[in-house]
């Protein structure tokens, strides 16, 4: 349950050194998931923050959004405009990770 941000560095060694890289990795769940915000789907282009990862990802099409990172239960920020509206809170909880799965789907509304 690692995902890196990216998978490729740069680096320039002088003659001869070992040149060390590093890479942020994201360690936690990995889930697409299905979010409904009454009996709709959250709009495409909302962002869905969580914890401490400032990093929001965005919603695509019919409420989807792909996830990495999180842990195994908690509440994601959902955001699509200013308003008091324009704003949700999801709770989930993660299956346990069963040998094969790489991904889990699940759908959550937002509240």
């Amino acid at each position: 349950n690692v995902e890196l941000d990216e998978t490729v560095v740069t680096v320039i060694p002088t003659h001869g050194a070992i040149a060390r890289a590093t890479f942020n990795a994201q360690i936690g769940g990995k889930v697409l998931m299905t979010l409904k915000y009454g009996n709709k789907s959250v709009p495409f282009g909302a962002i869905v923050t969580h914890g401490e990862n400032k990093n929001g990802s965005i919603v695509a099409e019919n409420g989807q959004v792909y996830l990495t990172g999180l842990p195994q239960s908690g509440k994601l920020q959902v955001s699509w405009g200013k308003d008091k509206n324009s704003n949700c809170i999801v709770e989930y909880k993660l299956p346990e990770v069963s040998p094969g799965t790489l991904l889990n789907q699940q759908t959550a509304i937002c509240r």
